[in-house]
């Protein structure tokens, strides 16, 4: 069996040379929705997901990595809301990137309850995820917990 390998000598010019887009520095917005009368902003900061809730200078840490995303109900654009009883919805963001467009190996449920928004306990993991396929009402229930 012949192995192959790179043989300095024979580099590509550099010419050809692949041009990767340069990461943002700079924490930047990677998601935006208005539910259960909140507005929620997703921010990539350096790698981390953050959550601002409506114009509150304060964010909360979420535990997908950037760029993070919250979850579409399947064949649309809008946020998918579970309501979960009459004062509470819940609301998921995907992160951890994997291969795949807005597709992530962790999701976190948001509980939105009485003008406020709580990351869930629960964080599922192990699996891919796609923001645009949504999730299902027991795994929305595994959030509220």
């Amino acid at each position: 069996m012949a192995l192959l390998g790179c043989d300095a000598n024979n580099k590509e010019p550099e010419h050809q040379a692949l041009v990767l887009p340069k990461h943002l520095n700079t924490p930047h917005v990677s998601d935006q929705v208005t539910a259960a009368g909140l507005v929620l902003v997703l921010w990539d900061d350096g790698g981390g997901c953050k959550l601002q809730v409506g114009k509150a200078k304060a964010t909360i840490w979420m535990k997908p990595m950037a760029s993070c995303y919250f979850m579409k109900s399947p064949g649309s654009s809008q946020v998918q809301v579970y309501q979960h009883n009459k004062t509470t919805s819940i609301v998921a963001v995907v992160g951890t990137p994997v291969k795949g467009q807005r597709c992530g190996q962790e999701v976190q449920g948001l509980v939105l309850k009485n003008g406020t928004a709580t990351p869930s306990a629960y964080v599922m993991q192990g699996s891919v995820h796609c923001a645009d396929q949504g999730l299902q009402n027991f795994q929305y229930d595994l959030f509220a917990k």
